[in-house]
């Protein structure tokens, strides 16, 4: 058992000389698990908000856990004043060879977690399930478990699923086989969130023995053998077709294709389209399903349906991968998707105000997400392990604008994008967002690993590089590949825990919120502070110091010592990004009868700006060169262009102004480029404007809004519209 991978809070008792027995209970075992599994200090703030009490009863578990390890002869607890509690290394490697049994587990599982694992255990379990049985699986009480069937109940019937309750059967799923695989993805997922494969593999262990399912022969029809070789055959899959998937999608496949071999051994079969399998059978995932489904045959002593082979082949196509080359395409879906990644640069470009410089390596990494998505979507396999919601609160305004630009995807694929799908793309447009500008400089190495994929790894990759430009971050790997492979860095930053450690290690999220940032830059600055790539130790300096003076106000004295080493290397942007009517007041917006051309319409609309101080006459030069150049793209819907250039050609500070013309300028030949707003947008990053962008794209998004201001013929009257349409978004 690995410790340092588990996320269970268990009862630990230990015998000691004597017969006495020291007992660890579930809250102490849940303070101990994360000082465990954390690399650096843990505050009693900290502490008192991941376990959900009191600051009195922390340190009286922290008491209890020194007492334990004293009774194991291992060393205590630290607390170091102002910084918090750590748990010696050598501590952390001794406390599994010295655990003599582990009495119980108490994995207290969350209300989703609950509904997930009662949907599995009812769509493998061949005996007759009843609330006694589901209570002892998800150990809660009868009052609990019966308001999780009734959520349950609810939730898949979205999905045209039902949940009935049989006298004789117990409680049932039920509805076409094809809607409960796609339920099984979806309930596989929320029942390992954010887990990687030693903790997994331990969950599963013990859960799902405790379902008692055998085969006729006597064995688990579920166990952790079963799930390593399938795990195993589809590495040996990425080595034999050159591709590589991320880590959670092989995790994911792994177990749902247990469940579907169990399903398929129950005698519920799905049915492939005639069609689909024609084609289907041409790619080379087919190929590697037909390899799996026969090894599946094997273990399950059963025979896989040829429909199963071709279904097992949409979750192949549909995984996430982190690169594919020559393997499971389809040329034709390819050429198109790619073209459709171009567009959907060109839109983001457009709508966002920016021109991407690595536009090909974007289209590229875009491309390779869009292939496996548009099986997903085209089959309904559920997104592995969604990262929408931390998408959607702190990258908002990306995320808005790439829900505008999916357009042409959806329309190839025939079927609206979910907010999980989309959120990935996101990530993409992200990734890119920062490295606008950036060059290179000499800087310490550092690497990357993250088990979401390369979206995931880009945009993380984005935030570290614009917060420590001293540090070269070389790559970013899957931890398979950090686990296998040497790497000759000195920092290793990871989303996930990791088991190898050959290089100090930092465990963050893949979205970092500014309080995150401020934390990450003290570690590093910790680590490289002098230079020399050690870690400069205050409470090792404050003892040197100790031993040659006396020390007025120890905690003082770390604190200036703190404030005098650790220096960020770079300080987080924590500006406000300003709202579209603190930008678009009254003196920025012009209404004119006509111009001249589409050229005077730019220059008109940019005086306010220019006047202002906020860009120089070379800005208003560029955005005329970019039109001439790339042509109308500024016209982002009827009747609304937002000329835009880059800031270095004289953005001074964020501006926006609008020009309405009543008499229409056209940008082009054709109609659909005639404009009657023009909005001059001057933004000193990629970044500061998205929020004013975003509302303003709401704004003119609404066909109402636009055909009222078409009748206001004032400066204040568009003036004060605007301020009312925005208030309310």
């Amino acid at each position: 058992m690995k410790l340092s991978n588990c996320r269970y809070l268990f009862c630990t008792t230990y015998s000691v000389q004597g017969g006495k027995e020291m007992t660890l209970d579930k809250r102490s075992t849940a303070v101990l698990m994360q000082l465990i599994n954390n690399d650096s200090y843990l505050s009693i703030d900290e502490l008192t908000t991941r376990i959900n009490v009191s600051r009195r009863t922390i340190y009286n578990d922290i008491s209890k856990i020194n007492d334990w390890l004293g009774e194991l002869g291992l060393q205590p607890i630290k607390n170091v004043r102002s910084l918090g509690f750590i748990l010696p290394e050598q501590t952390k490697k001794q406390i599994p060879s010295n655990i003599k049994k582990i009495q119980a587990w108490h994995y207290e599982y969350s209300p989703v977690e609950r509904r997930a694992w009662i949907f599995i255990n009812l769509v493998v379990s061949s005996k007759p399930l009843y609330l006694e049985n589901l209570m002892d699986r998800v150990r809660v009480s009868r009052n609990t478990t019966i308001e999780d069937l009734k959520v349950l109940r609810d939730e898949v019937e979205k999905i045209n699923l039902q949940l009935i309750f049989d006298r004789m059967k117990g409680y049932v799923i039920l509805g076409e086989e094809v809607n409960i695989r796609k339920a099984i993805v979806y309930y596989l997922s929320q029942a390992f969130l954010d887990q990687n494969w030693n903790s997994l593999i331990a969950n599963i262990q013990f859960q799902l023995y405790s379902m008692n399912e055998f085969d006729d022969a006597g064995h688990y029809l579920i166990d952790t053998n079963s799930i390593n070789s399938v795990y195993s055959w589809l590495f040996d899959i990425e080595k034999e077709f050159n591709i590589q998937f991320t880590d959670e999608v092989l995790y994911s496949l792994s177990l749902r294709f247990i469940i579907f071999s169990i399903r398929v051994l129950h005698g519920n079969h799905i049915t492939m389209d005639s069609v689909e399998k024609e084609v289907l059978s041409e790619t080379e995932a087919f190929k590697a399903a037909k390899q799996i489904s026969a090894r599946l045959e094997e273990i399950f002593f059963t025979t896989f349906p040829e429909d199963e082979q071709f279904y097992l082949t949409t979750h192949l196509l549909g995984a996430r991968v982190n690169y594919s080359e020559d393997d499971f395409r389809n040329f034709s879906l390819s050429e198109n998707l790619r073209e459709i990644a171009k567009k959907m640069v060109d839109n983001f470009e457009k709508n966002a105000c920016i021109l991407f410089q690595e536009r090909d390596m974007l289209i590229k990494n875009l491309l390779l997400h869009l292939k496996p998505a548009y099986y997903r979507i085209k089959y309904g396999i559920e997104i592995e392990n969604s990262i929408v919601d931390s998408v959607k609160t702190k990258y908002e305004e990306v995320f808005l604008l790439t829900k505008k630009v999916v357009d042409p995807f959806e329309k190839f694929v025939g079927t609206k994008m979910s907010d999980r799908e989309i959120a990935y793309i996101a990530i993409h447009f992200g990734g890119w967002l920062r490295k606008e500008g950036v060059s290179p400089v000499s800087r310490k190495k550092a690497l990357i690993v993250c088990a979401n994929g390369i979206g995931t790894s880009q945009i993380l990759k984005q935030q570290l590089q614009g917060l420590f430009p001293a540090i070269d971050f070389t790559d970013y790997v899957s931890i398979r590949d950090y686990e296998q492979k040497n790497f000759d860095v000195d920092l290793v930053i990871s989303t996930t825990p990791i088991v190898k450690k050959q290089h100090p290690t930092i465990i963050v999220n893949p979205i970092l919120t500014d309080a995150e940032k401020e934390k990450l830059l003290r570690k590093v600055n910790v680590l490289f502070s002098d230079g020399n790539h050690k870690v400069l130790s205050l409470e090792g300096l404050v003892e040197v110091i100790q031993r040659h003076a006396d020390i007025l106000n120890r905690e003082k004295l770390i604190k200036d010592l703190k404030q005098y080493f650790v220096r960020p290397g770079a300080s987080i942007n924590q500006r406000k990004k300003p709202r579209l009517e603190e930008l678009l007041n009254l003196e920025m917006i012009q209404v004119l009868n006509s111009v001249v051309d589409w050229k005077q319409s730019i220059v008109k609309a940019a005086e306010p700006l220019l006047n202002k101080g906020c860009i120089t006459n070379t800005y208003i030069n560029e955005m005329i060169n970019n039109v001439k150049k790339n042509g109308p793209y500024i016209v982002i819907a009827p009747k609304i262009a937002i000329p835009h250039a880059k800031p270095e050609y004289g953005v001074k500070k964020i501006g926006m102004s609008m020009l309405k013309v009543k008499e229409a300028v056209s940008f082009s030949n054709h109609p659909k480029h005639d404009v009657h707003f023009i909005i001059v947008l001057a933004t000193v990053d990629d970044e500061l404007h998205l929020k004013a962008l975003s509302q303003l794209t709401q704004l003119f998004s609404n066909h109402s809004n636009v055909k009222k201001l078409m009748t206001l013929n004032s400066a204040s009257q568009i003036h004060q519209f605007i301020n009312q349409c925005v208030s309310e978004i």
